[in-house]
C-alpha cells in the first residue's frame, strides 16, 4: 500500500498546469508532464542519436513485404486493431459502452501527449535523414517523441488487459509488435516507441487511480467480456 501511495504521489508532483487546449480533460484534473518521466531525446549527431538512426535504417534494409503490409495496416490507428486477439466479435459495432469510453480516455491522453511533443520537438527519421523512406502516408502529428501511436496502443493493452486478463500476454506481445512496427515502417524512432511504452504505462496507472475512470471501465469490461462470451469474473478472480 505504501508503495501505491509514492508512486501515486510522485504522478501528482509531475503534473503540469492544465493548458487552456485541455479544459475538457474527462478523467484527469491536470495535464502528466511526460518530460520529467520518459528519457531525455538523444542530442543530435550524439552516439545515442546515430544508434537510433542506424536502428531505423537496418530495419529498413530487412523488412520484408509481410511485415511491411502489416505495419501499414497497423498505421491506421485504432483500438480494434486487438481484434485479432480479442476475435472477429471485437468490433466497434457489437461494443457502443467500450467503444464510448476509450473515446474518452484517448482524448485525455491526447492532450497529454500534445504537450510532450510541443515540449520536446524530436523530428521524424525521414525528416532528418534522406535514407529513410517512411511508409504509411503522412504522420498525424510532425513530431515523433514520444511515439502517440505507442502511447495510445500501450494505453489501449493495458486498459483491455484489465478486462479480459485472460488475454494480457497476448495484448502485450501485439502491442510490442504494434511498437516495432512503427519503425518498420520509418514513421519513428526505436528510442520514439520505448519513450510511448513509457508513457503509455504512466498514463494508465494515473487513470487507474481515478474512480470515475475505474466506474466506466468496469462497465465497459461487462459489456465487452460478455460479447466476448467470457464468464462475468475470469476464473482466478472467483472467490474459492
Amino acid at each position: 500500500m505504501l508503495i501505491r501511495y509514492t508512486a501515486l504521489a510522485l504522478l501528482i508532483s509531475v503534473l503540469g498546469t492544465l493548458p487552456a487546449s485541455a479544459q475538457k480533460m474527462n478523467y484527469l484534473r491536470q495535464v502528466i508532464d511526460l518530460t520529467e518521466l520518459i528519457p531525455p531525446v538523444p542530442p543530435r549527431d550524439s552516439t545515442t542519436w546515430k544508434e537510433d538512426l542506424a536502428g531505423v535504417l537496418e530495419l529498413q534494409e530487412n523488412r520484408t513485404e509481410a511485415q511491411v503490409r502489416r505495419g501499414i495496416a497497423d498505421n491506421v490507428l485504432s483500438i480494434y486493431r486487438f481484434e485479432d486477439v480479442l476475435g472477429p466479435k471485437y468490433k466497434k459495432e457489437n461494443l457502443p459502452v467500450l467503444d464510448a469510453f476509450f473515446e474518452k480516455l484517448h482524448a485525455d491522453q491526447r492532450a497529454i501527449l500534445i504537450a510532450a511533443k510541443n515540449a520536446l520537438q524530436r523530428p521524424r527519421p525521414a525528416v532528418v535523414h534522406k535514407e529513410v523512406l517512411a511508409l504509411g502516408g503522412n504522420p498525424r502529428l510532425p513530431t515523433g517523441y514520444p511515439s502517440g501511436a505507442v502511447v495510445m496502443m500501450t494505453l489501449t493493452a493495458l486498459t483491455l488487459s484489465k478486462m479480459v486478463p485472460e488475454k494480457r500476454l497476448e495484448l502485450s506481445e501485439r502491442n510490442l509488435e504494434f511498437a516495432i512496427n512503427r519503425v518498420v515502417i520509418g514513421q519513428h524512432f526505436p528510442r520514439d516507441i520505448r519513450a510511448g511504452e513509457i508513457a503509455g504505462t504512466v498514463i494508465a496507472h494515473a487513470m487507474m487511480e481515478v474512480p470515475a475512470f475505474m466506474t466506466d471501465l468496469q462497465a465497459a469490461r461487462a459489456e465487452l467480456r460478455q460479447v466476448l462470451g467470457y464468464p462475468a469474473e475470469p476464473e482466478a478472480a472467483k472467490p474459492k
